[in-house]
Protein backbone atom coordinates (compact mmCIF):
# COMPACT_ATOMS: atom_id res chain seq x y z
CA UNK A 1 0.00 0.00 0.00
CA UNK A 2 1.80 2.85 -1.24
CA UNK A 3 1.29 6.57 0.65
CA UNK A 4 -0.68 7.34 -2.01
CA UNK A 5 -3.25 4.99 -2.45
CA UNK A 6 -6.88 5.12 -1.19
CA UNK A 7 -6.10 2.99 1.83
CA UNK A 8 -3.32 5.28 2.92
CA UNK A 9 -5.97 8.17 1.97
CA UNK A 10 -8.31 7.13 3.91
CA UNK A 11 -6.04 6.31 6.89
CA UNK A 12 -5.45 10.38 6.76
CA UNK A 13 -9.18 11.25 6.56
CA UNK A 14 -9.53 11.98 2.56
CA UNK A 15 -9.21 10.02 -0.91
CA UNK A 16 -12.42 8.27 -2.45
CA UNK A 17 -13.09 5.65 -0.10
CA UNK A 18 -13.63 8.72 2.83
CA UNK A 19 -15.52 10.62 0.33
CA UNK A 20 -18.01 7.62 -0.68
CA UNK A 21 -18.50 6.56 2.99
CA UNK A 22 -19.22 10.50 3.34
CA UNK A 23 -21.85 10.10 0.96
CA UNK A 24 -23.62 7.26 2.00
CA UNK A 25 -22.33 4.85 -0.25
CA UNK A 26 -21.02 1.33 0.26
CA UNK A 27 -17.68 0.26 -0.84
CA UNK A 28 -16.19 -2.42 -2.48
CA UNK A 29 -12.78 -3.83 -3.03
CA UNK A 30 -11.58 -5.77 -5.87
CA UNK A 31 -8.42 -7.62 -6.56
CA UNK A 32 -7.50 -7.02 -3.00
CA UNK A 33 -4.05 -8.27 -3.67
CA UNK A 34 -3.38 -6.00 -6.92
CA UNK A 35 -3.06 -8.98 -9.04
CA UNK A 36 -0.48 -10.65 -7.06
CA UNK A 37 1.74 -7.46 -6.53
CA UNK A 38 1.19 -7.06 -3.21
CA UNK A 39 2.30 -10.22 -2.35
CA UNK A 40 5.68 -9.19 -2.98
CA UNK A 41 5.56 -7.04 -0.27
CA UNK A 42 5.15 -9.75 2.40
CA UNK A 43 8.71 -10.36 3.90
CA UNK A 44 8.42 -12.93 6.87
CA UNK A 45 9.00 -9.33 8.94
CA UNK A 46 5.90 -7.58 7.49
CA UNK A 47 3.73 -10.74 7.67
CA UNK A 48 4.81 -11.08 11.57
CA UNK A 49 4.12 -7.27 11.65
CA UNK A 50 0.33 -7.60 10.49
CA UNK A 51 -0.14 -10.65 12.87
CA UNK A 52 1.81 -13.55 13.57
CA UNK A 53 0.65 -16.74 12.31
CA UNK A 54 -0.60 -15.85 9.21
CA UNK A 55 0.73 -16.80 5.74
CA UNK A 56 1.50 -14.21 3.49
CA UNK A 57 -1.52 -13.94 1.27
CA UNK A 58 -3.70 -13.96 4.34
CA UNK A 59 -1.81 -10.95 5.63
CA UNK A 60 -1.80 -8.58 2.68
CA UNK A 61 -5.61 -9.26 1.89
CA UNK A 62 -6.04 -8.40 5.98
CA UNK A 63 -3.97 -5.27 5.35
CA UNK A 64 -5.66 -4.70 2.17
CA UNK A 65 -9.32 -5.58 3.52
CA UNK A 66 -8.42 -3.42 6.95
CA UNK A 67 -8.64 -0.32 4.97
CA UNK A 68 -10.58 2.42 6.23
CA UNK A 69 -14.08 2.68 4.13
CA UNK A 70 -14.10 0.25 2.69
CA UNK A 71 -17.23 -2.53 3.41
CA UNK A 72 -16.59 -5.10 0.92
CA UNK A 73 -13.47 -7.41 0.11
CA UNK A 74 -14.07 -9.55 -3.21
CA UNK A 75 -11.80 -12.16 -3.14
CA UNK A 76 -11.80 -15.41 -4.76
CA UNK A 77 -9.50 -18.68 -3.24
CA UNK A 78 -8.38 -21.79 -5.26
CA UNK A 79 -9.01 -24.14 -2.32
CA UNK A 80 -11.16 -24.49 1.05
CA UNK A 81 -8.35 -23.87 3.27
CA UNK A 82 -6.98 -20.98 1.32
CA UNK A 83 -10.89 -19.64 1.62
CA UNK A 84 -10.69 -20.15 5.71
CA UNK A 85 -7.20 -18.38 5.57
CA UNK A 86 -9.08 -15.46 4.07
CA UNK A 87 -11.75 -15.86 6.38
CA UNK A 88 -9.95 -16.22 9.25
CA UNK A 89 -7.67 -13.19 8.74
CA UNK A 90 -10.49 -10.39 7.65
CA UNK A 91 -12.01 -11.88 11.22
CA UNK A 92 -10.46 -9.39 12.95
CA UNK A 93 -9.77 -6.12 11.07
CA UNK A 94 -6.15 -4.48 12.07
CA UNK A 95 -6.88 -0.89 13.75
CA UNK A 96 -5.81 2.13 12.24
CA UNK A 97 -2.70 2.08 14.24
CA UNK A 98 -2.01 -0.93 13.16
CA UNK A 99 -2.26 -0.18 9.57
CA UNK A 100 -0.24 2.97 9.61
CA UNK A 101 2.67 0.96 11.18
CA UNK A 102 2.09 -1.24 8.18
CA UNK A 103 1.74 1.30 5.27
CA UNK A 104 5.10 3.25 7.18
CA UNK A 105 6.84 -0.12 6.71
CA UNK A 106 6.05 -0.10 3.00
CA UNK A 107 6.44 3.32 2.10
CA UNK A 108 10.38 2.93 3.79
CA UNK A 109 10.67 0.13 1.35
Amino acid sequence: MTLSSPGAQALNGGGPLVQAKDAGLITFGSAPLHGGELLDAMTPELVNLIRPGLSAAAAALLAAGSCPGLDVVLTSASTREHWDDAAKALAAPLTAQELRRVTDELAGE
